[in-house]
C-alpha cells in the first residue's frame, strides 16, 4: 500500500489536526488507565466508587430541584422568577468548584507546548482539560432541567427554552474555565494565594452566616416564647426586610448579566416578543465569546513559555549579588566559629523548615479555620436552646476534619525535594517526628480555639467532658499519624501550592480520614451513652484513656519501624513526587 502524500511545506490538514486530538486523547486515557496498575490503586479506585453516590447526590438534587420550581413558576405566569434558578446555578458552580478545585489531569498539559501544536489547537485542549469537574456538570444539568421544566409547564416555548439553557450553559462553562485559568495565574506568588484565599474564605463563611442567619429551619423553635425568644424573632424579621432592602438595590444592577439575560429572553419569548428575545440570547453568547477570548488570551500567555512555579518567581525576584560584596562576606562567614550540632539539631531543623512550608500553604489555613467558623456559628444556635455537655467534644470533633487529612500525606509540599531526606545523615524517625510535631502542634491550636469559642459561646466544658474530649483527641491524632505515616510513603500525593486542582492527600488516604474520625466519634458517643443508661461515670474516662494508652503503643511502633519502610518503598514515593 503506497505511503500518504505528505502535505506541502508550510501547510497543516484538518487530518493531522483529528490526529493530533486523538493522540492527545488517547495519551490521556492509557495515563488514566495506567494509574490503576500501581501499588496501591485499587484502594484509590473503591474510594473513589464510594464517593460517586456523595456526588451524584450534588448532581441529583438541584438538577430535580430545578425542574421543580421552573416548572411550577412557568405554570403559575412567574417565569420572570427563573431567574433566581439560573443565578443558583452561576454562585454553585463557581462555589463548588472553589471548593472542590478543578479536576486533576493526569500530565501536565503545558508539556503539550513542545509539539507542533498552534495556539488555537492548544487553546482548545486546554478548554476541554479541566471541563468536566462535578460542578460544571452540574450546571449543564440544572440548565437543561430548567429548560425540561418550562417546557413541560409551556409547550409553545421549548425552542427558547432549550435554546436559551444551552446558551447560558456555554457562558457558565466558559466563565468558568475563565476565571480558573487566571487563578493559576494569580496563584503563582504567595501574596497573590494569602490574598485568594482570604476572599474566598469570607465569600465561604459568609455564605455559611446567611443560611445559618436567616434559614427558618435553625431559627424554628418548638416551644412557647419567651421574651427573649420574640425578640430573636424580631430581630430575624428585622434582618429579612434588611435583606429585602438590599435585593431592591442591587438586582436592577444584575439584569445585563446572563442569568438575567436568559429569564429575560424566556418572559419576552412568552409574550410573543421573538425579536426581543433572540436579542437577549445573543448578548449572552457574546458573554461567552468574550469569556472564551479572556481565556485565550492568558492560554496564549502560557503557550509563549511563561512559567508560574514557585522557583520561577523566586529565581526572577533573587537580586543579583556583585563580587565585590560577595568577597566582603567570605572572610566573615569564613571566620564564623563553627557550630555543634546537638542531638535535636535534625529535630528542630525539620520542625522549623516544615513550619515554612505550611505558613507559606494558604490551603491549610482555610482547612483549619473553616470548620472552626462553622463550629463557631453551630454553637450560637445550639447554646440558644440547651447546654448540651457533648457540644465540647462534638465540636472538636468537627474541627479536626480540617487537620487530619495533613498527617496522610506529610511530603505532598515537598515535592522531588523528599529525595534529600535519604542523602542527608538523618535517621527518617526524626523527620516524621517532626513533620507529626507540627500536625499536632496545628491541631492544638484548634481544639484550645474551640475551647474558647465553646466557653464564650454557651458555658465553660465541665471538667470530665474536657478531659474525655481530650483523651479522645488524642487517641485520635496518634491513630491518624501511625496510619498517615505509613500512607505519606505508599500514598503519597503531589501538591502544588500555586495550582487551584491540588489536594492535600490522595482519595483513599481521605477516606481513611473521615471514616477514622466518624467511628472514633461513634465509639465517644456509645460510651457517653452508656454512661447515661447505667447512670455512673466510671467508663468514659476509663475506657477513653485505654484507647489513648493503645494509639500511643501503635504510633511509637510505627515510629520506630518506619525508617526501613521508608526505605523499602522510597521508589514509590519519588514516583509520584518526582514526576512533572
Amino acid at each position: 500500500m503506497p505511503p500518504e502524500p505528505l502535505a506541502p511545506a508550510g501547510s497543516w490538514s484538518a487530518a493531522q489536526s483529528s490526529a493530533q486530538y486523538r493522540a492527545i486523547a488517547w495519551l490521556r486515557w492509557r495515563i488514566a488507565i495506567n494509574q490503576f496498575r500501581r501499588k496501591g490503586s485499587t484502594g484509590d479506585l473503591v474510594a473513589r466508587l464510594i464517593i460517586i453516590p456523595f456526588a451524584a447526590v450534588i448532581l441529583i438534587g438541584p438538577t430535580i430541584g430545578s425542574f421543580f420550581l421552573s416548572y411550577t413558576f412557568s405554570s403559575h405566569g412567574h417565569i420572570e422568577w427563573i431567574a433566581f434558578i439560573l443565578w443558583g446555578a452561576f454562585f454553585f458552580c463557581q462555589f463548588l468548584n472553589l471548593q472542590l478545585g478543578q479536576p486533576g489531569t493526569t500530565f501536565d498539559p503545558t508539556q503539550l507546548i513542545r509539539f507542533p501544536l498552534p495556539v488555537a489547537r492548544y487553546t482548545a485542549v486546554r478548554l476541554f482539560f479541566g471541563v468536566l469537574s462535578p460542578a460544571n456538570i452540574a450546571s449543564v444539568c440544572i440548565a437543561l432541567a430548567v429548560a425540561i421544566g418550562i417546557t413541560a409547564a409551556l409547550p409553545g416555548l421549548w425552542l427558547y427554552a432549550f435554546l436559551s439553557a444551552i446558551v447560558f450553559a456555554a457562558a457558565n462553562l466558559l466563565f468558568n474555565r475563565m476565571l480558573f485559568a487566571w487563578i493559576d495565574r494569580w496563584l503563582s506568588t504567595r501574596r497573590a494565594r494569602e490574598i485568594f484565599t482570604a476572599c474566598i474564605f469570607i465569600v465561604a463563611l459568609g455564605s455559611q452566616w446567611v443560611n445559618f442567619t436567616f434559614n427558618p429551619a435553625f431559627n424554628r423553635h418548638h416551644h412557647n416564647h419567651t421574651a427573649a425568644e420574640a425578640s430573636n424573632v424580631a430581630a430575624a424579621q428585622a434582618n429579612l426586610d434588611a435583606a429585602k432592602h438590599v435585593y431592591d438595590k442591587v438586582w436592577p444592577w444584575l439584569s445585563g448579566f446572563p442569568p438575567s439575560l436568559t429569564t429575560s429572553a424566556l418572559s419576552n419569548a412568552q409574550n410573543a416578543h421573538a425579536l426581543h428575545a433572540l436579542a437577549d440570547i445573543l448578548l449572552c453568547a457574546l458573554y461567552a465569546v468574550v469569556f472564551y477570548m479572556i481565556f485565550a488570551w492568558r492560554t496564549r500567555i502560557e503557550y509563549r513559555g511563561e512559567n508560574l512555579s514557585d522557583q520561577a518567581n523566586a529565581v526572577s525576584k533573587q537580586p543579583a549579588v556583585s563580587t565585590t560584596r560577595a568577597a566582603s562576606i567570605a572572610p566573615t562567614l569564613a571566620s564564623s566559629p563553627t557550630v555543634q550540632p546537638s542531638r535535636f539539631s535534625p529535630l528542630i531543623g525539620i520542625f522549623g523548615k516544615e513550619f515554612l512550608i505550611v505558613r507559606r500553604n494558604t490551603g491549610v489555613f482555610y482547612g483549619i479555620l473553616a470548620p472552626l467558623v462553622l463550629v463557631v456559628l453551630f454553637s450560637f444556635k445550639m447554646a440558644s436552646r440547651s447546654h448540651a455537655p457533648w457540644l465540647f467534644p462534638a465540636a472538636m470533633a468537627y474541627a479536626l476534619m480540617g487537620i487530619t487529612p495533613l498527617f496522610y500525606n506529610v511530603f505532598g509540599l515537598e515535592g522531588a525535594g523528599c529525595q534529600f531526606y535519604f542523602m542527608s545523615p538523618v535517621r527518617m524517625r526524626d523527620v516524621f517526628l517532626a513533620k507529626n510535631l507540627l500536625n499536632l502542634s496545628l491541631a492544638t491550636i484548634d481544639i484550645l480555639l474551640v475551647y474558647i469559642v465553646i466557653a464564650y459561646v454557651a458555658a465553660f466544658p465541665t471538667l470530665r467532658m474536657t478531659i474525655a474530649g481530650l483523651l479522645w483527641a488524642i487517641a485520635v491524632l496518634l491513630l491518624s499519624m501511625a496510619i498517615g505515616n505509613r500512607r505519606s510513603i505508599t500514598a503519597s500525593k503531589k501538591v502544588e501550592a500555586g495550582r487551584s486542582a491540588s489536594k492535600q492527600a490522595s482519595p483513599l488516604s481521605s477516606l481513611i480520614s473521615f471514616l477514622l474520625l466518624i467511628v472514633a466519634a461513634g465509639i465517644g458517643a456509645g460510651l457517653y451513652y452508656l454512661e447515661i443508661k447505667f447512670n455512673t461515670t466510671l467508663i468514659l474516662i476509663p475506657a477513653l484513656a485505654i484507647m489513648a494508652g493503645a494509639a500511643w503503643i501503635l504510633y511509637r511502633s510505627g515510629l520506630n519501624s518506619i525508617d526501613r519502610y521508608a526505605f523499602e518503598n522510597r521508589e514509590q514515593l519519588f514516583a509520584e513526587l518526582c514526576k512533572q
